[in-house]
């Protein structure tokens, strides 16, 4: 467990959510940033919208099929204007 790793900022997670929205990180990229502060019981995260988009981001790649993801980049995009929208 990363203990010692501090819950990401607002600024932070905005990032890597504009980051997978245009591309430059790969869904994969994005689900295993966020995947220790999901999965790990030791990270209490206060700020629902910090939960909220490290939830999507973990997300990111889950797949319906062997060839199939879940979530897009219109749901990329979305997630991305929602966060600015709760800000």
């Amino acid at each position: 467990m990363r203990e010692s790793a501090q819950v990401p900022t607002r600024v932070e997670v905005r990032k890597v959510l504009e980051d997978l929205a245009t591309g430059a990180v790969t869904r994969a990229e994005a689900s295993d940033w966020a995947r220790p502060w999901i999965v790990e019981v030791a990270h209490r995260i206060d700020d629902g919208l910090v939960w909220d988009a490290l939830d999507w981001l973990f997300g990111a790649d889950l797949m319906i099929s062997p060839a199939d993801y879940l979530h897009g980049p219109v749901d990329f995009r979305s997630w991305l204007v929602e966060f600015d929208a709760r800000r």
